[in-house]
């Protein structure tokens, strides 16, 4: 059972299609092979941002969702490296809750402003993010 499937257990035994759910989904998402995450993210950018038939708004927020979860992987991958956040005491503990307040906070502007109907400026990512989706960046690019 997942971490979290042990709080939400007791809700999920009043529906009998869903009680065994909670066994389910956490397995399956943890036998996903660890280059899923390139390939999708490979996928929406191929299929999402290159597409000029949608609108720039929905493939800049597309693409700024990418470079966010990006972000948020080279900063997992990077943080191995800092033997202190392994550490199962309350330095890696506070390390990870402010890793993760951080990019909540992050996301919830980045919706925010979706849902407002604005361009997030975010310093670096936002720029790049903008310019993927405008000039179609990335892939195989002529010499000249």
């Amino acid at each position: 059972m997942s971490d979290t499937g042990f709080y939400i257990q007791p809700f999920v035994e009043n529906f009998k299609y869903f009680e065994d759910l909670v066994y389910y989904i956490p397995g399956a998402v943890n036998r996903l092979p660890s280059w899923f995450p390139m390939i999708y993210c490979y996928l929406a950018i191929v299929g999402v941002v290159k597409n000029r038939d949608l609108p720039l708004f929905f493939r800049f927020h597309v693409m700024m969702g990418i470079l966010l979860e990006i972000g948020l992987q080279v900063i997992w991958y990077s943080s191995n490296f800092m033997p202190l956040v392994h550490f199962n005491g309350t330095l890696g503990m506070y390390y990870w809750a402010g890793v993760a307040l951080a990019y909540v906070l992050v996301m919830m502007e980045c919706v925010r402003c979706a849902l407002l109907g604005t361009f997030v400026k975010i310093p670096l990512v936002s720029e790049s993010a903008f310019l993927h989706s405008l000039f179609h960046l990335g892939g195989f690019q002529r010499p000249f």
